[in-house]
């Protein structure tokens, strides 16, 4: 099956690209290197998880087996208008849950189906694939090392090697803690010492999993977790040498890697410390930092309800994080108020009572979950304006400058500092009805015969003009994520060149054996510094718009956002930029 290096290109944009293939070598290097790497299956973890879900459990965020009941109608509902509305809210609510945990259903039941299939495959490897911003993904779907939790525990290397050191025992521990959630915010110095604290219940776990589900079936990501388990289980049983082959892929995640490349843009010292952009004895957390502004802001607030029920129900890293890491990719209030909902039903389906009333769990006199989120909401922004302040200059001034280029009816086009073109392509979308051949046939009595039954349904046509509110909208994101993808190819190429040859990535997220993880972060931080180093990105990406821009235009193009004074070498010397 032929795949094109970008998903859903253009010809014409194909072509283009293939006459640059010389000045862009680093894209090419980088997907061929993460294509070449050899996976297998991970039959432990598989074997745990298909039991699991074989007695129908819940653990490990396997889906529940059976769907929740429609609650029976009223007694009166024929006559009680109020009734009848409370009732028909009620099922809606429990039948959109129902179809939601179906789809879970067959999410899992496939991700069961095809690691099953390979079980005897020694080596598997994964096809990719570019998107128009040139980010790498899996092109298969549901199963691959891009696509959640089990997915992830259930594949390891083909090539595993020794751990040689006791810095890549650390950083196979700091992988265990990180994937138990507990102390994953925490020094890496005491995310060892948990491991060390908790060897006996990891251990008991490795070789019982069924009966230490209270131990990992409800941690952050607890079949990772259980994979770490079983490897830590075999180095223990090993004999804890350094001759101790592993297999398993260790993953280090970049500190919300979108404010780090706006940091970086603007040489921003507050939000570099933020974003452990610098060296810093304890890691640095946005996400707290935001919460805690949050809290501030809502004491401040007048007495109410709401407020109370907000304080009481306690605001964290978690309650802010979704809405702090999508705020460089265009977040809106009505986006804002979306994630925190999700965070207190997810909190909900992990056992956190939900004080709010819902359609499907309604409570007398509590205020609805809509309000209480909308309300909340709106301190989250404002907090957000307090905190993340040169992120924000950097995303007006994309937005400014990329709406002239629009207004000419034009795709805005960059390149990346690796020599990838982006053609960001948003055109006015109109609807229109046809009709369509579906179902079985009908008898026509006038026309004595059986004929189609036809159905009108709305397709989505491209128009020829530019969306000029969409490009504003998608600008941001897709210009850091184009930089996040020109750091992604950097740094494999550069781990590559130092003896790493497996390779799992996902975006700002890169895992390999726990023996080339300091290699890789060091291949990552270097890849930053060289990006952004003595460089004005956004200078250079309006020297490369600006003919897009019609010369009647040029006069609204608004000053570049100024640069402060971060001296980017630090990044060399953090230790939690990627941890």
């Amino acid at each position: 099956m032929h795949y094109n290096l970008i998903k859903k290109a253009s010809r014409a944009y194909l072509e283009e690209i293939s006459n640059r293939i010389n000045q862009m070598p680093l894209v090419y290097e980088c997907i061929n290197l993460v294509q070449d790497t050899s996976f297998k299956i991970n039959n432990k973890v598989l074997d745990v998880a298909k039991s699991i879900w074989d007695k129908g459990l819940t653990v490990g965020k396997i889906p529940a087996k059976y769907n929740l009941d429609i609650p029976p109608k009223p007694h009166d509902i024929a006559d009680n208008k109020k009734a009848r509305i409370d009732w028909s809210r009620r099922k809606k609510a429990i039948c959109e849950y129902n179809a939601s945990l179906n789809s879970q259903r067959i999410l899992f039941a496939k991700v069961f189906e095809i690691a099953s299939t390979f079980q005897s495959y020694p080596n598997i490897h994964f096809p990719c694939q570019y998107d128009y911003r040139w980010r790498l993904y899996c092109v298969p779907q549901f199963f691959n090392y891009q696509n959640g939790d089990l997915p992830k525990a259930l594949l390891l290397f083909t090539n595993g090697k020794q751990l040689q050191s006791n810095e890549a025992l650390a950083s196979l521990a700091i992988h265990g803690a990180n994937c138990y959630g507990e102390v994953d915010k925490d020094t890496l110095t005491n995310r060892i010492e948990w491991v060390d604290k908790n060897e006996k219940q990891i251990i008991d776990t490795a070789r019982d999993p069924h009966n230490h589900y209270e131990f990992w079936g409800s941690c952050s990501e607890p079949f990772q977790f259980l994979a770490f388990c079983f490897e830590w289980e075999a180095f223990v049983k090993f004999g804890r040498t350094s001759d101790f082959v592993t297999y398993l892929p260790c993953y280090s995640d970049c500190t919300n890697s979108g404010l780090q490349i706006f940091s970086g843009l603007l040489a921003d010292e507050r939000g570099a410390k933020a974003t452990n952009l610098t060296p810093e004895e304890k890691p640095q957390d946005v996400y707290k930092e935001v919460a805690e502004e949050v809290l501030r802001l809502l004491k401040e607030q007048p007495d109410s309800q709401l407020k109370n029920m907000w304080i009481e129900y306690g605001i964290n890293r978690y309650t802010t994080k979704k809405v702090t890491m999508c705020v460089v990719y265009g977040l809106t209030q009505f986006s804002c108020r979306k994630y925190i909902e999700e965070y207190i039903k997810e909190n909900e389906e992990d056992g956190v009572p939900n004080p709010f009333s819902t359609d499907k769990n309604p409570r007398e006199g509590k205020p609805k979950l809509f309000v209480a989120t909308a309300y909340l909401s709106r301190i989250v922004w404002k907090a957000l304006d307090n905190v993340i302040v040169s992120a924000k200059e950097a995303m007006n001034w994309l937005q400014k400058v990329s709406k002239l280029v629009a207004e000419n009816n034009l795709p805005i086009t960059w390149t990346t500092p690796n020599g990838a073109i982006v053609q960001m392509y948003c055109p006015v979308m109109k609807t229109k009805r046809v009709n369509t051949n579906m179902g079985e046939k009908i008898w026509r009595p006038k026309l004595n015969k059986y004929v189609s039954d036809i159905k009108k349904t709305t397709i989505q046509i491209e128009t020829n003009k530019i969306d000029v509110s969409k490009v504003a909208n998608s600008i941001s994101p897709s210009f850091v994520h184009s930089l996040d993808g020109a750091i992604l190819q950097s740094a494999i190429c550069k781990a590559s060149q130092n003896g790493i040859k497996n390779f799992a990535t996902i975006h700002d997220s890169y895992g390999v054996l726990a023996t080339d993880m300091n290699i890789m972060n060091g291949c990552v931080k270097q890849s930053f510094f060289e990006i952004f180093n003595n460089k004005n990105l956004l200078e250079d990406f309006l020297n490369e718009i600006k003919p897009q821009i019609s010369e009647d235009n040029h006069k609204h193009i608004p000053p570049l956002p100024k640069k402060r004074n971060l001296d980017l070498s630090l990044v060399l010397q953090s230790d939690y930029f990627c941890s």
